[in-house]
């Protein structure tokens, strides 16, 4: 009987001091005595009271840095969702969701905040937006790899296109919200359709700008950009689209593009653009040639493209008008910064005639104001340690070629100047 009654009397001293541990570790908790409250509640935590249990896993989760504590935070907050505590499912959720001393991991999230309840669907719902952001990133990385393993080819789209958020020609070439996108070799330049600028007035925000940091992939129907740091496909496409899975994918961007000749009425186009795709086209042709070919065969296409009376001699005027398509396409790329002085049309007829003048003053050694093969190829048979009397051969071999072939051949400053 004296050990019944002994068993009864310590049972209920355990109860008063278990309420009385609880009772000091909420007020330490209210009057945000922290230090205390950690320590307060651990009885009560223990003993399964789940506002302590509560308090001890908000205190480890989002107390000051010197009680932060992830794991502890994780074994009652545990706890507490164990007996049913919805508040403790939603802090759970979020540890999972964000990482918070666990692995991300977005299935336990989702159950944990679903199994939360109504006050907490604000959060679900932004945990599926992750979920989806996540889904979608997997996507563009799986197309990335597609990407890197599909052979290119060289680009044979090099014009001005257009571009809108519709994918129908009528209101593309309408010029409401299109984009002009002049498409070279190696590159893609954009900027806004609008008839209320031009580049040849030298107004700075009408320029193009090189809407690709890095290299554009160019394959048979479709230019491709892809992001080294970021999940992120752009996609401007002739005839299809590379990836139309993708289309609900929001790192995925796609453009048909457009001729719309009824649009190339500006005077950028007649007086600068044109030439210098006309240009850029002979330097994609001319690199493809030079591949494998020694470099006076290489120059063929520049002499050919210079020499307009077909004549095997390149005369002022024909330097000029040389010049006048370097200098347009040199300015069409932003390479020549010469519109904050002057309109790209003024630098042009500036700039030409004086690299003309360099050239004759450099190479016409006869002074009869044209340049013939012999001065053209006088510096690319300079060989060093040769006998004049090789380098003689050497010149009266490239004329025989020249007369062979009809090769006209530049010299190798030029080319220099050129790339």
């Amino acid at each position: 009987m004296k050990t019944i009654l002994l068993a009864l009397f310590l049972s209920f001293s355990f109860i008063v001091s278990s309420y009385a541990d609880s009772d000091n570790c909420i007020a330490a908790y209210e009057n945000k005595d922290y230090q205390t409250a950690a320590i307060e509640c651990i009885n009560p935590a223990n003993l399964g009271e789940i506002y302590p249990q509560n308090i001890l896993g908000w205190l480890y989760l989002y107390g000051p840095e010197d009680i932060k504590d992830y794991s502890k935070a994780l074994t009652w907050l545990s706890k507490s969702s164990d007996q049913g505590v919805v508040w403790a499912k939603g802090q759970l959720g979020l540890m999972y969701q964000n990482g918070y001393g666990v692995s991300k991991d977005y299935n336990k999230a989702f159950t944990f905040l679903t199994d939360a309840g109504e006050e907490w669907e604000e959060s679900l719902e932004e945990l599926k937006l992750l979920i989806q952001e996540e889904s979608d990133n997997n996507e563009i990385f799986q197309a990335i790899d597609k990407i890197k393993n599909t052979k290119t080819t060289p680009a044979n789209r090099i014009g001005k296109w257009y571009a809108s958020d519709s994918e129908l020609e009528s209101i593309t070439c309408n010029g409401n919200d299109t984009s002009e996108l002049i498409v070279l070799h190696d590159q893609i330049l954009i900027r806004s359709y609008s008839d209320d600028y031009s580049l040849i007035d030298s107004n700075s925000e009408s320029t193009y700008y090189n809407f690709i940091d890095n290299n554009p992939l160019f394959f048979p129907e479709n230019i491709i950009y892809f992001s080294d740091t970021s999940p992120e496909i752009k996609d401007f496409y002739f005839e299809k689209a590379m990836f139309p899975e993708l289309d609900s994918n929001l790192n995925y961007s796609q453009a048909k593009l457009y001729k719309c000749l009824n649009l190339n009425e500006q005077l950028d186009y007649i007086l600068l653009e044109s030439d210098a795709i006309e240009f850029d086209k002979l330097v994609f042709s001319a690199k493809k040639e030079c591949q494998n070919k020694k470099p006076i065969d290489c120059l063929r296409k520049f002499i050919n493209f210079a020499d307009v009376s077909k004549n095997n001699e390149l005369s002022r005027a024909e330097l000029t008008r040389f010049s006048k398509f370097l200098v347009k396409w040199l300015t069409l790329k932003n390479e020549l910064n010469l519109t904050e002085r002057m309109g790209s049309s003024a630098a042009t007829m500036v700039i030409a005639p004086a690299l003309a003048e360099f050239i004759l003053l450099n190479y016409d050694y006869d002074n009869d104001e044209h340049i013939d093969i012999k001065e053209m190829t006088f510096d690319l048979v300079n060989i060093s340690g040769s006998s004049e009397l090789n380098n003689k051969i050497i010149r009266k071999y490239i004329e025989a070629l020249d007369l062979a072939s009809e090769s006209k051949i530049n010299a190798s400053r030029m080319l220099d100047d050129l790339f």
